[in-house]
């Protein structure tokens, strides 16, 4: 198991002699909420667990920890490594000698059974019982304020320092399981298979060295398959919020826009051509190789060859998907989301850049450009009048915290 972090305090005689105790704990979600153990004495939150014991195998020990100490059921077949964490301190009970621990957490789903309670004495002592708590940060919050107060810091650094890890594992997790969700929600293609094709294509030059596409065009890391992702998103919503269809091809307009941005791996490495131009033989090659038909493939890879011609957006005949793809590309990278990619160029390029350093660069750069509007649909333009609201009511309010007058 991997180890997530250590603990030595140093408090202790080198050569004392060692008692070890290690331990399992469970990581438990149900419903968005977790079950942890509270201290209503001292206020104080930990995950459920405790001692293995000789002998004992370490998910064994879980399922009667959690058991004895929640009533609650773990089911073995859940029951996932996470990592473990290293505690060397002075023995309470031999001030001679030293206390190891290897606390192993594990994730665990607990079934509707229930059993009967055995907490401890130190248990009964503290006045713990089990809850279900929804905000993981909350409890970091909570055991930090116990620290302040004097508390034991082995065990509740121990255990905030795990929820704060674990809290972003989680909101890692429901974030990917979101994203897939959204993505088997476009149909019916290999939608998926696509968007892993482009990110290992696009993938090849971002992580090179230093650098890389995005780093270089706005000086942080700035991944261009993440941007493709997020146009894919607006050319779905600019699809389901048109109510006239002719002339729209859906699928053909998704894998346009997944492919949309994949030249910029071939034209960064090569620089003597364009990324949209790049990305047509890409294009054509990954379609052809699956399956599509020439008319098919040459239509998807002549918008991912034309999406750069912003000028042609105006046109009367302009290919509607052509211009959705291309309304699509503007409405990334602005409004609130600008805003912040903003605030990381700032910081980028003076490391004690200050909130007024930020505003000065909102006020020049995304703050006016969210009124030169592109766009030609009315879909378009109400979303982008919607990002325009956001950034105007923004700049309103950040101008007045960062003003002495409070204008």
């Amino acid at each position: 198991m991997k180890q997530l972090f250590s603990m030595d305090k140093q408090n202790y005689n080198p050569d004392g002699p060692v008692f070890r105790r290690p331990s399992a704990r469970g990581i438990i979600e149900r419903d968005g909420k977790f079950l942890v153990m509270h201290s209503r004495k001292y206020g104080y939150y930990k995950f459920p667990g405790g001692g293995i014991e000789a002998g004992e195998d370490p998910k064994e020990a879980l399922i009667r920890e959690v058991a004895e100490e929640t009533g609650c059921v773990v089911i073995p077949e859940s029951i996932e490594e996470y990592g473990s964490v290293f505690r060397r301190e002075l023995d309470t009970d031999n001030p001679d000698g030293i206390f190891e621990q290897e606390n192993y957490y594990y994730f665990c789903k607990v079934s509707e059974e229930s059993v009967e309670r055995k907490p401890e004495d130190y248990e009964i002592e503290e006045e713990f019982v089990p809850e279900w708590q929804p905000y993981l940060m909350n409890l970091v919050h909570e055991n930090r304020v116990h620290l302040r107060r004097g508390g034991e810091p082995g065990i509740i650094e121990r255990e905030l320092r795990v929820m704060d890890m674990v809290d972003e594992v989680i909101r890692r997790k429901h974030y990917e399981e979101a994203e897939a969700t959204a993505i088997r929600a476009l149909g019916d293609e290999d939608y998926a298979g696509m968007l892993a094709y482009v990110k290992s294509v696009l993938e090849s030059v971002e992580t090179e060295g230093e650098g890389g596409v995005g780093v270089h065009k706005l000086e942080f890391g700035y991944s261009r398959f993440e941007h493709s992702k997020r146009v894919l998103g607006w050319s779905k919503r600019l699809y389901d919020m048109t109510p006239g269809k002719t002339g729209l091809r859906y699928a053909d307009l998704m894998i346009a826009t997944i492919f949309h941005d994949v030249g910029r791996a071939e034209s960064a490495a090569k620089g003597v051509m364009s990324h949209a131009a790049a990305g047509v033989p890409i294009t054509r090659d990954y379609l052809l190789a699956h399956g599509f038909d020439e008319e098919r493939t040459e239509y998807i890879a002549g918008l991912v060859g034309a999406h750069s011609d912003k000028w042609r957006m105006r046109e009367p005949d302009i290919d509607r998907n052509l211009l959705m793809l291309m309304e699509a590309d503007y409405l990334d990278d602005m409004g609130v989301l600008g805003l912040v990619m903003d605030t990381l160029i700032v910081r980028a390029r003076n490391e004690k850049a200050t909130f007024y350093d930020c505003y000065n660069h909102f006020s020049r750069y995304t703050h006016p450009m969210m009124y030169d509007s592109p766009m030609v649909t009315p879909e378009g333009k109400a979303l982008w009048n919607e990002k325009t609201e956001l950034v105007e009511r923004f700049m309103e309010q950040y101008k007045r915290d960062i003003t002495i007058g409070k204008i």
